[in-house]
């Protein structure tokens, strides 16, 4: 494999006004590797992958590609270059179908032959072992399923230097393995991967080599066989971390969700969940393990009340909720960090004030000062001016931020979080966990779902896994077995 860099930046610095998000920043990627790029949110990791994909002109600094000065004046001087990059956000068109989505932007011709476009889409997704309905429509597919037809862009593309945002934050451990070994393939058929990650376990397991970034600065490169997850994660946050808490917790208390035979159809007519039987008590946090789409978006959505069952008892703070509406679940104490923040959580046109209020509108507590908000800003320290801003001006992390302060405001009895922590920094994922914690040592439940098993198994009380509608828990002995658990997810 050639040492030589692929990709080389030289004192890359970036101001936005009087904000500097780079300054003077290098990077340094070695042809067919997979090269990991990580830091606090806010460090200017994604800055700086737009400024290598043309989206931003750097104010100052070189760009080297296989040892040529270049210089992007936009995405599509990058895209031609061979660099394609899949963000945190997608720009998967609901109304398309799957094979338009992969084909937009860089159809062969004025003129489409689809049986043979959907033979080389069916070929570039076996090269990830991936398989699609083409003629879908890109609504049918969740977010690791968005996210994996994002990926399959860069192959369409045949993007040589592929950009990865975030990755695996949607993914089960088992696609996250599946990933990484077929970027192994790719990397080794001539291509070279830059991953953005919080995962530090995937960085030294998967990648060759890690550069980190903080406040806008290279502190450190190295290759990945030269250090371990101690010492990157107090590069990152330039402090040793505390990490989970193992004190002894209060034995749970009274049942405050209960579910029994529940049965509930899916969009297209099946049964999404088939007979989950499902208990939690006061003070306690259970995880929800799992592969992307086993009947986990169509539980949250039966919790909050969009989704009605069609079989079974539903049981909130010891009485009947089937036909509570979402009003009364709020009002009762209910509270939701959703699955996908951008179209279920926030409305991005908004100010970070009338988000604030969102789901609030008729809380008999409901809190409209400008102080409320700015304490949902200050709780995870979200990265904002002030709170007039669009919500959609912030990062996909300082978002995810406040919609998980919010979600944590008023004084919540259950609290629904699906991927509480998705795209945040190792010392906000710690936070957030420990101030669920905190709500369920005096009195309220949690009931997490995680495509990431290590931070179920890190901060939950206990875990079972969700398969193919139904949920199974394992033996107590093997309850925090992450094989165990890992073959509940896939082989019951």
């Amino acid at each position: 494999m050639s040492a030589e860099a692929a990709v080389r930046m030289t004192g890359i610095t970036k101001r936005f006004g009087a904000f500097t998000a780079l300054e003077g920043v290098d990077l340094v990627v070695r042809n067919q590797t997979i090269h990991a790029v990580v830091g606090e949110n806010g460090a200017g990791k994604t800055t700086l992958m737009k400024v290598l994909q043309g989206l931003h002109a750097a104010d100052a600094g070189t760009l080297e590609l296989d040892g040529k000065t270049v210089s992007f004046r936009r995405a599509e001087d990058a895209y031609r270059s061979g660099i394609g990059m899949v963000s945190q956000h997608y720009s998967i068109i609901p109304e398309l179908t799957c094979l338009q989505n992969l084909m937009l932007g860089s159809e062969p011709g004025p003129l489409l032959d689809q049986s043979q476009a959907k033979e080389r889409a069916t070929r570039v997704a076996s090269e990830l072992g991936l398989s699609f309905d083409w003629d879908a429509l890109a609504e049918t597919l969740g977010p690791a399923g968005s996210q994996k037809l994002e990926i399959l862009k860069l192959l369409w593309r045949e993007s040589r230097i592929m950009i990865l945002d975030e990755p695996t934050a949607m993914l089960s451990p088992a696609d996250s393995d599946a990933l990484y070994a077929n970027l192994k393939g790719l990397v080794e058929r001539g291509a070279t991967v830059i991953v953005v990650t919080h995962r530090l376990p995937e960085v030294l397991e998967y990648c060759d080599d890690v550069t980190v970034l903080r406040g806008g600065k290279k502190i450190a490169a190295m290759a990945t066989s030269e250090t371990d997850a101690a010492t990157l994660a107090n590069l990152i946050v330039g402090r040793a971390l505390d990490g989970p808490s193992d004190q002894t917790r209060p034995e749970p208390g009274e049942v405050v969700l209960e579910l029994k035979g529940v049965r509930v159809l899916g969009d297209r007519g099946d049964e999404a969940l088939r007979g989950v039987d499902l208990t939690v008590r006061a003070g306690e946090m259970v995880g929800l393990a799992g592969v992307d789409g086993s009947g986990q978006r169509e539980l949250f959505r039966l919790l909050w009340g969009v989704a009605r069952p069609v079989g079974g008892t539903l049981t909130l703070f010891g009485q009947d909720a089937s036909n509570w509406s979402v009003r009364e679940r709020i009002a009762r104490g209910l509270r939701l960090v959703a699955e996908d923040r951008l179209h279920e959580g926030v409305v991005e046109s908004w100010s970070l004030h009338l988000n604030g209020q969102l789901g609030f509108q008729r809380h008999p507590d409901r809190e409209d000062s400008p102080q409320f908000t700015e304490e949902l800003i200050q709780r995870f320290r979200t990265k904002a001016r002030g709170i007039g801003d669009r919500i959609a001006s912030l990062s996909g992390g300082n978002q995810q931020r406040f919609v998980v302060a919010r979600a944590l405001a008023l004084d919540p009895e259950l609290i629904l979080a699906f991927q509480p922590t998705r795209g945040l920094d190792i010392a906000a994922t710690e936070e957030i966990f420990a101030a669920m914690r905190a709500h369920c040592a005096a009195g309220a439940a949690a009931l997490v779902v995680s495509f990431d098993l290590d931070d179920l198994i890190d901060h939950c009380d206990r875990v079972v896994a969700m398969n193919r509608g139904r949920i199974h828990t394992p033996a107590v002995e093997l309850g925090r077995d992450r094989a165990e658990l890992g073959r509940l997810m896939v082989t019951t």
